[in-house]
């Protein structure tokens, strides 16, 4: 029997200090991406900071999505499966959705460029918590997995309500 319906979301940083492939061509391409998609929000060059530009201009925020586009092919390539979240027999726990987000960047300075994808699973069944562990199957399998908890994992619930006739 389900405990409940829910969804797991992990977020991976990506700065300077890429370990992997995958890592180095996200930094890379979401930099090169910033350079070219603000210079219509630097002012002339004036504004050279994420933060700056986004306080002068609430537009900017844009560039979530713009620089999302640069590495949709990336994220892609991952085959639906979270390079940072493996169940205890080390498989990858699945991604539905991956969303990019810009946390700064500075064109003066690479090294400032830190960029956040956050991997949110497709709906999974709880069995059951023990301990620190989360007894799961994927919505429509009787294959069960176990997931560590951890401080970077976030457990996503919807509750719905149902109507109670007497």
């Amino acid at each position: 029997m389900a405990l409940a319906h829910i969804n797991l979301s992990v977020k991976q940083y990506f700065n300077f200090m890429c370990k992997t492939d995958f890592e180095r061509r996200i930094f890379h391409d979401t930099y090169k991406e910033f350079q070219k998609r603000s210079k219509i929000y630097s002012l002339d060059q004036h504004l050279h900071t994420f933060s700056q530009m986004q306080n002068a201009n609430e537009k900017a925020n844009s560039l979530h999505q713009k620089l999302q586009y640069s590495v949709m092919n990336s994220i892609a390539a991952l085959d639906y499966k979270m390079p940072v979240l493996n169940d205890l027999e080390d498989r990858p726990i699945l991604f539905d959705w991956a969303e990019l987000h810009l946390d700064d960047s500075d064109l003066l300075n690479k090294g400032a460029h830190v960029v956040s994808i956050t991997y949110t699973s497709p709906k999974l069944i709880l069995h059951e918590i023990i301990g620190d562990l989360l007894i799961l199957s994927y919505s429509g399998t009787h294959q069960t997995l176990m997931v560590k908890i951890t401080e970077n994992l976030a457990v996503n619930y919807e509750q719905r309500e149902n109507l109670v006739y007497s």
